[in-house]
């Protein structure tokens, strides 16, 4: 069995190669399966959880098992653990059913997560975006950032709230060479001129989001929730079109969402329904089908 680590998949992926791989997967027919998260109970009436998300290729649909692969994301999220969940990605063979590779969990969910949300840009954020503005601070905006590059030619970003390592990070990207980077603390004017408002995570230092309070993007404007726990106006909510990964578990049940990528990509449902519109895409839980494309693209390609 092949181990992969964070730099073998650094230096296999490339932005545009990730997009490619996700549009396709989001057009295939590979099997998913929501499994319940495991309760690990801890002292102090604590407890983590153990999640399994499986796929795999559908055999029966292609009468074919020497093409494909059955792979399953494996995390653990343990109370007071340091940092994001612990994450390993386990791939078997389609055939004959041995283990023949285990990679880095955390770094795939890093390409896995900038790619579905530049892919859900591609199809939601006008095609003469130029202007990005980032709320908050994740580890991951850097890879998002040169994600979204891909998919649209940025010639301006804003950073808000965003600490000076992720914000050093961004502006040494090669594929931001022509691209004015800085930084901004009035989020109520700089969000009048932005094409796509990426909302990251709590601001750096403080861990709340004192700019979605007066959050009102133009019109036109994509927004990019990365953090799912953010909370979001309502009459955003209730005005923009609403869309997110997997809608077979949608994020919050009780909006009124217009379609999943499943829905862009197979063309059975419109993103964007004219110019001045508002988008939003919000993730969902379920990372099934997107995490088994990249470990496969990964592997065939290490």
């Amino acid at each position: 069995m092949r181990i992969i680590s964070s730099d073998e998949i650094d230096a296999c992926l490339q932005d545009r190669d990730v997009l490619e791989t996700l549009r396709k997967a989001f057009r295939s027919n590979t099997v998913t399966l929501r499994l319940t998260d495991l309760e690990i109970g801890r002292p102090d009436q604590l407890s983590g959880l153990l999640s399994f998300q499986p796929a795999w290729t559908d055999f029966a649909a292609q009468r074919d098992v020497t093409r494909g692969y059955i792979g399953c994301a494996i995390s653990l999220d343990l109370p007071g653990q340091p940092g994001p969940s612990s994450s390993l990605y386990l791939l078997f063979s389609g055939s004959a059913g041995q283990p023949i590779a285990l990679l880095d969990g955390m770094r795939l969910n890093v390409w896995r997560s900038a790619g579905v949300h530049a892919l859900a840009a591609n199809y939601l954020s006008r095609e003469d975006t130029a202007r990005l503005l980032v709320i908050g601070d994740d580890p991951r905006l850097p890879r998002l950032v040169s994600a979204y590059t891909a998919v649209r030619k940025l010639t301006s970003i804003l950073l808000a709230g965003t600490s000076a390592e992720t914000q050093k990070r961004i502006a040494g990207l090669p594929s931001l060479k022509n691209v004015h980077v800085g930084t901004t603390a009035a989020i109520h004017e700089a969000q009048e001129g932005a094409d796509i408002i990426c909302i990251a995570g709590p601001e750096s230092g403080s861990g709340t989001y004192h700019a979605l309070t007066y959050l009102d993007p133009p019109a036109g404007c994509h927004i990019d929730v990365l953090d799912p726990a953010a909370t979001l106006p309502t009459d955003l909510l209730e005005e923009a079109r609403l869309f997110s990964t997997d809608l077979s578990v949608p994020p919050r049940a009780e909006l009124e969402w217009a379609a999943d990528l499943k829905d862009l990509a197979q063309g059975n449902r419109a993103g964007r329904r004219y110019y001045g519109q508002r988008t939003l895409f919000l993730p969902a839980a379920q990372s099934a089908l997107a995490d088994y494309a990249l470990a496969a693209h990964v592997f065939l390609r290490t």
